[in-house]
């Protein structure tokens, strides 16, 4: 079990520390904000479709080599971000960046499950990676180091695996497209893509909001960070609770949060409400990978498609944020915080 905490945590890290700059870096290549935002929706059109891909692959051929794949590929695509040197090179690598990261998250997950079906603790590695990458994406500031830090951590995450890491047997013979997993999960499914679209219209733009409200780089590495040491403790006792009322439970403090995002005028009234966000999310994202690893047995399926409607969610988002910020940065934690309550409307089977 330790060596997929540490790549849940390693990876993590790695790619926190260049996501959070990376509409700041689009900014100083010259794109502005709907380019911004086609950026982030083309990166996340990539996730969507590699781990829908990878983690249907994972359940019929198994997952180790798709898990030493996608680690390797993702070290050299971080590392190439030296290279970018305008718009059009950014968004192939991104497109690429994308593609690499949904890879192997699925097939890890599940091989995490199937030892161990608490999986909080797991999830809680992942968000103490986020932490300690939003800060030192503060601290080193300098993108091109930051791009040589994260693959190093690709790297050797990549060799952790290929040392560490057994091929499963696990193996589940039915055809590639099965469609009554979408049909069998379709309330969970949905309920999370609507709150998170609406997430990431305001993640889209969020370093520049925190611009604007007075903070610097090294400012918007902390709050970043704020939020996911908040999931970290936050996950590791949630691990327990009912999967149906977590669920609950996220979107109803997501809803919360988002309102008062809109409503901070400096960048220290965003500090409190980054706890407020962590637990909203740990509840949320905890509870959905819970029940469906509880209801299905196709394990990295079922997570695949989750994450898949990251993915996808990365495409809707940033459209309709990049819409309500024509009105405001407000405007987009509102309209998020609507999202998110027609996806509280959403009744989830016990």
């Amino acid at each position: 079990m330790a060596t997929f905490y540490f790549i849940q945590f390693a990876t993590n890290v790695a790619f926190v520390s260049v996501l959070i700059f990376i509409p700041l870096i689009a900014k100083d290549c010259g794109a502005n904000s709907a380019t911004i935002g086609a950026l982030v929706a083309a990166y996340n059109g990539m996730l969507f479709l590699s781990s829908a891909l990878f983690g249907r692959l994972a359940d019929l051929k198994g997952g180790k080599v798709f898990i030493l794949i996608g680690l390797f590929f993702s070290a050299v695509v971080f590392f190439s971000h030296r290279f970018v040197f305008n718009v059009p090179s950014l968004f192939l690598i991104r497109c690429l960046a994308g593609f690499a990261i949904g890879m192997f998250p699925a097939a890890i997950l599940a091989a995490v499950y199937r030892r161990n079906s608490n999986i909080g603790a797991f999830t809680a590695s992942g968000s103490l990676g986020w932490t300690v990458g939003s800060i030192v994406a503060g601290v080193i500031a300098v993108y091109k180091n930051l791009f040589l830090f994260s693959a190093i951590c690709f790297f050797v995450s990549f060799f952790v695996a290929l040392l560490f890491l057994k091929q499963e047997n696990v193996r589940i013979k039915q055809p590639f497209f099965d469609t009554a997993l979408f049909k069998k999960n379709w309330r969970i499914y949905l309920s999370f893509f609507l709150r998170h679209s609406g997430a990431f219209g305001i993640w889209t733009i969020f370093p520049l909001f925190l611009s604007q409200l007075g903070a610097n780089k090294l400012w918007i590495g902390i709050i970043y960070g704020l939020n996911s040491l908040g999931q970290f403790f936050f996950m590791i006792y949630l691990g327990k609770v009912k999967s149906t009322k977590l669920i609950q439970m996220g979107l109803y403090f997501s809803i919360a949060t988002f309102i008062a995002f809109g409503l901070c005028h400096t960048y220290k009234q965003i500090l409190p409400f980054q706890l407020l966000l962590a637990f909203s999310w740990s509840c949320l994202y905890l509870g959905c990978l819970k029940y469906l690893m509880e209801h299905n047995k196709e394990h990295s399926s079922v997570a695949g498609i989750f994450n898949s409607l990251t993915g996808l969610a990365g495409i809707v988002g940033p459209l309709i944020g990049g819409l309500a910020g024509i009105l405001g940065y407000p405007m987009v934690m509102f309209v998020a915080a609507l999202m998110s309550i027609a996806g509280a409307f959403i009744k989830i089977n016990p």
